[in-house]
């Protein structure tokens, strides 16, 4: 049996990831329910997390709260083989900048590194 890896991401300097178990696996349909994912573990509501770096004094540093740029995705419904990965792009209050969902990580995948290269140089 393959071991199960982390999704490869392009992620361009400047980002910390802050939390990660987005993996690079299918959701597998509990025998036992209509709805509940087996392999759950990896389809929850908190899969990776990524911050936008700020730099002083040719040092990175997380930012405070109300300079920070967060790329947030998780499976929603947590759990539900009826669910989708929503990824967004937050502030550091949780105000949503923009959001992309769908059921494929592939998808989820370049979405998210297409966000990654726009907010690189920009902020």
């Amino acid at each position: 049996m393959k071991p199960l890896e982390l999704m490869q991401l392009k992620i361009p300097a400047g980002y910390a990831i802050t939390y990660n178990k987005f993996h690079d696996v299918d959701p597998v349909l509990s025998a036992d329910s209509d709805d509940f994912i087996e392999n759950w573990f990896f389809f929850t509501q908190d899969l990776m997390q990524i911050e936008k770096l700020k730099v002083k004094k040719g040092r990175p540093y997380i930012s405070d709260r109300d300079n920070t740029l967060l790329f947030d995705l998780g499976w929603y419904p947590d759990s539900d083989i009826n669910g989708e990965y929503f990824l967004q792009l937050v502030d550091g209050y949780w105000n949503e900048v923009k959001s992309f969902s769908s059921k494929d990580r592939f998808l989820i995948k370049k979405k998210l590194e297409e966000w990654l290269e726009e907010y690189q140089a920009a902020n």
